[in-house]
């Protein structure tokens, strides 16, 4: 495909989710939610917020694609309030009749660099009465960690009471530095060191690792990518209690995960925090 064609498409999309962002779902942007599962007990503790963007004339279009789109011009903070808001405002609703539950969603390390970017969150989470504690954020490891606006942003956040993610563990190049800079609550091991604790003596090792490291840090640690019941039970004879996965379920939208939480709440008593 011609360069200026690249262009020209890119720019449609562009002016399409600043229609959307504007929109709301209205515009297409949706969130759906992938329960976070403490398989031991069978408690739905939580859910992480995902965006889906469904054009009306294009379908859908990946988070591959738009978010990227929305970081390199200037839309990214605009898109990461929008799921926030809507995010922790849906988990509100759901503790007043379920209890508590925790809601953690993906901030671009973009949005970590807009000046008012605590104000923005603290704002939401007053507008929602969303306890600080049940809002969890989660950082990929591409984030820039030596960056001191970054990480005081993070210890700020740190010090409202919300929690502190790193997603994919152990893909990037400075895992272990994360964890001596940042001042993070959870550890989501990334799906390929799940994937294959079934068949790989390479991948077994070193998710045992990750899963004694958090422990010994005494962080949660959660398992991403559950598919099989094998992997499951290896998970658990490991000591990693909390999964999110095809497993369980897929990412629904929210009237779907509310009927899923409404069957875990029926197999147990209300939890008392996040």
């Amino acid at each position: 495909m011609d360069l200026p064609v690249i262009q020209y498409a890119k720019k449609i999309c562009e002016q399409e989710l600043r229609k959307a962002l504007a929109a709301g779902k209205e515009g297409g942007i949706e969130i759906y939610y992938q329960p976070l599962v403490h398989v031991s007990t069978g408690k739905v503790i939580g859910a992480e917020a995902l965006t889906r963007w469904v054009h009306p004339l294009l379908g859908d279009i990946s988070p591959r694609i738009f978010v990227p789109l929305a970081e390199s011009n200037g839309l990214v903070t605009d898109l990461d309030r929008y799921v926030l808001t809507v995010a922790c405002l849906q988990a509100r609703r759901w503790q007043d009749t379920y209890g508590p539950i925790r809601i953690a969603t993906n901030i671009s390390p973009h949005s970590l660099q807009y000046a008012d970017f605590v104000a923005v969150i603290l704002n939401i989470l007053q507008e929602t009465r969303l306890p600080p504690e049940c809002l969890e954020i989660e950082l990929t490891e591409n984030i820039a960690i030596r960056q001191e606006h970054t990480l005081s942003i993070l210890a700020r956040l740190k010090g409202l009471g919300i929690k502190i993610a790193i997603d994919d563990f152990g893909t990037g190049y400075s895992s272990l530095n994360y964890l001596r800079v940042f001042p993070v609550d959870t550890l989501k091991i990334d799906q390929v060191f799940v994937r294959d604790v079934e068949s790989s003596q390479q991948e077994v090792p070193i998710t045992s690792a990750i899963i004694r490291l958090a422990h010994e840090l005494n962080l949660q640690i959660v398992a991403e990518g559950v598919e099989t019941e094998e992997q499951k039970n290896y998970l658990l004879r490991k000591d990693c209690h909390v999964m999110q996965g095809f497993l369980f379920s897929k990412p629904l939208p929210a009237d779907q995960f509310e009927r899923f939480l409404q069957a875990s709440v029926h197999s147990r008593s209300r939890i008392g925090r996040c």
